[in-house]
């Protein structure tokens, strides 16, 4: 017969965290996170605030899309690149972040945003539109569909984003 301190011990060892000496991934306070989407005294195009007024983006969460209006030196390059996007919008470790860059064509293959990419053309005054997938850790994921306004230190990046949870 098992002593009283024996089994104390087996109910205290049953009761551990199961995830107790593992290292958890560090995306996953990402989750939590809200990316920075204007910068104060960049507005908003007129195009990205009519067309965000009742679209969302279809995934497992049916999330609305948000209008993206920040600063960006684009120094002649024009689209900020994986780790540039990620200092943008204020994401806690940019050289780390899982980023990736997509064709609009190949994120909305079924066609169903023309209207978001249309407006984001719009908003950039047809400057090159980009798709940013980036994760949010799991399942979760931000897609941010955006473009050049202006040129030099006093471009803009515009467009939207919207979280999409892929299960």
């Amino acid at each position: 017969m098992a002593s009283d301190e024996e089994y104390m011990s087996f109910l205290d060892k049953a009761n551990e965290d199961p995830s107790k000496g593992v290292a958890k991934p560090q995306s996953q306070g990402l989750a939590k996170i809200q990316f920075k989407t204007t910068d104060q005294g960049v507005e908003i195009p007129a195009a990205l605030k009519e067309v965000t007024k009742d679209a969302f983006y279809v995934s497992d969460a049916d999330e609305p899309f948000v209008p993206v209006a920040l600063s960006w030196d684009e120094a002649g390059k024009g689209l900020p690149d994986e780790e540039e996007i990620a200092k943008l919008i204020n994401h806690p470790d940019p050289a780390n972040a899982e980023v990736e860059i997509l064709d609009p064509v190949d994120w909305d293959t079924q066609g169903q945003y023309k209207d978001i990419i249309d407006a984001v053309t719009k908003a950039g005054k047809g400057n090159d539109v980009r798709v940013y997938k980036i994760s949010k850790g799991g399942v979760r994921v931000e897609y941010w569909v955006v473009t050049t306004e202006g040129k030099g230190k006093n471009a803009k990046l515009v467009g939207v984003k919207a979280l999409a949870v892929e299960s």
